[in-house]
């Protein structure tokens, strides 16, 4: 589904309660966005305005290209959508039902398609020092199987990195991921070891 057809099926009535955008209040609120690091990295296009703090985002940027990730202000901002069919098909489900779009996130983000390249996304997010919120809302989309890359988030000096490994890992427990969930686990900060405490739990259940 190309932007042009999915800005055609959300003009509908059926959708006018969830604040979907067409494509010149889009263009708008994005531009409002402009200095937001999650938007301008990924090449976000703000895809609706329900009146909360939190927005769906079109991103852009190459591996991820095409995914929809919600920006959340008081939970982590993730991948929730493959694609624009997926998020228009949550939407309808969505408006039929009375509900918010973001009742039918599913519960683990899709993990993208090229690795490598996310990867290497990651790392240079990464080298840039001060890019982390946005490598935060990259981690879910990880299949985790890079695991200097993980050691690396685990361990650097902002701990929602490490936080959000270990609960990635707690999510997808495997016994290659043993050494990140202990790291984690072994942490000075109790936000990243608490977390690591269930990672290791988690890996333990799944030998």
């Amino acid at each position: 589904m190309t932007p042009d057809e999915y800005f055609d099926a959300i003009d509908d009535p059926l959708f006018s309660a969830l604040g979907l955008l067409p494509m010149d209040g889009a263009s708008e609120l994005t531009e409002a966005f402009s200095g937001q690091p999650i938007v301008d990295e990924l090449q976000g296009l703000v895809l609706d305005d329900p009146d909360t703090s939190d927005h769906h985002l079109l991103l852009g940027r190459v591996p991820l290209e095409g995914c929809v990730l919600y920006l959340a202000h008081d939970r982590q901002s993730r991948v929730v959508f493959d694609s624009l069919e997926d998020f228009l098909a949550a939407a309808r489900e969505a408006a039929e039902q009375g509900d918010d779009v973001s009742d039918f996130h599913p519960e683990a983000s899709p993990v993208a398609n090229d690795q490598p390249a996310l990867s290497d996304l990651v790392h240079r997010l990464l080298d840039d020092g001060t890019l982390t919120d946005v490598v935060t809302a990259l981690i879910p989309s990880l299949d985790l199987s890079d695991l200097a890359l993980l050691e690396r988030l685990a361990t650097d000096e902002d701990f929602y990195l490490g936080e959000a490994v270990a609960i990635e890992i707690a999510r997808r427990p495997s016994q290659a991921l043993a050494p990140i969930a202990r790291m984690c686990a072994a942490h000075p900060h109790s936000q990243v070891a608490n977390a690591g405490r269930r990672a290791v739990e988690q890996v333990e259940k799944s030998a």
